[in-house]
């Protein structure tokens, strides 16, 4: 298979030096491109720039730093090359820093801005960020491969399992998504990755507690995908 894996966190800028990010490491996506790869399939690894890196060479790497980075490179890969399945699991930014307050005078956030000096209060005004997960489809039907399979991430931080059940639902309903491996980030230590791979109908196809197992459950789902189901 040709498979695209995202991975990483974004970092949004306030100013030239200021920036908004997440705890996002790499380190799945990176886990799940080298299984990919060692196993006979060709894979494109769009990753943060600081993120952890794959060990295994085959794997082609693409470095972003913003949300609107990630986007399009995501863009490019889905749109040019016809790939067989799209696993998502890079932290995409909700909020993008929108407009700076300080000093009485607003000033339109970004890398652009000189750095801000620290005598001031400053506000910060964010506005939402598109739903990458959303193009996924499209993108890959440009590219030539409407049927490619879309897998989503949807972590979750201390959540009871019935609103982890929604957030999964609600992901499914504007994503389209084929499975999405929804995970909690209470249960996340160094050496254990909880999670669930479910279906558009709510059900647990797999389950496990570290990334390896979380590779080798969504490589079996990929290629066990009915035939027929992918030509209609």
């Amino acid at each position: 298979m040709r498979v695209l894996i995202t991975g990483g966190g974004c970092r949004e800028y306030i100013d030239s030096v200021r920036v908004v990010t997440n705890s996002s490491t790499g380190k799945t996506s990176a886990e799940l491109a080298g299984f990919f790869a060692q196993n006979g399939n060709e894979v494109t690894l769009i990753t943060a720039e600081n993120a952890i890196k794959p060990a295994d060479s085959a794997v082609k790497c693409v470095f972003f730093t913003t949300g609107q980075e990630l986007s399009q490179a995501i863009q490019s890969e889905l749109c040019t090359r016809s790939y067989d399945a799209v696993i998502h699991a890079a932290a995409v930014s909700d909020y993008i820093p929108s407009e700076i307050i300080t000093g009485g005078k607003t000033i339109k956030a970004g890398k652009q801005v000189s750095k801000l000096h620290s005598d001031e209060e400053l506000t910060v005004v964010f506005r939402k960020a598109p739903k990458l997960a959303d193009s996924l489809r499209y993108w890959a039907a440009e590219g030539g491969n409407p049927n490619a399979k879309i897998v989503c991430f949807k972590l979750t931080s201390g959540a009871a399992l019935s609103d982890r059940s929604r957030a999964a639902a609600k992901l499914f309903a504007h994503s389209n998504a084929d499975f999405i491996v929804a995970n909690d980030l209470s249960e996340i230590t160094g050496d254990l990755h909880p999670f669930n791979i479910l279906t558009p109908d709510g059900k647990i196809r797999a389950a496990g507690t570290t990334n390896l197992q979380m590779a080798q459950e969504l490589l079996s789902l990929l290629k066990t995908s009915e035939p027929e189901e992918a030509e209609k």
